[in-house]
């Protein structure tokens, strides 16, 4: 349970954020946060962007390419 103390409000007479609230206004700055961060980790933002250009039956497609590959490489013990 989340508390009005949680998200920095204190006291009575302030409007309290409840947890939908907080979540919210987190996800309007997560994403700019969440690509930095991924492409300071070394995730290739590049490739991912590059994926989602492709419509949802050509990334299926791909997907499971790499699955079937990875099956193969189980059956075959190699991973």
């Amino acid at each position: 349970m989340t508390r009005p103390e949680d998200f920095g409000v204190e006291g009575e007479g302030k409007r309290a954020y409840t947890y939908g609230m907080a979540k919210k206004r987190q996800r309007k700055t997560e994403p700019k946060d969440a690509v930095k961060a991924a492409a300071e980790f070394g995730i290739d933002i590049s490739a991912l962007k590059d994926n989602l250009k492709l419509s949802y039956s050509d990334r299926i497609r791909r997907h499971q390419i790499a699955l079937n590959t990875v099956e193969k490489l189980r059956k075959a013990k190699l991973v």
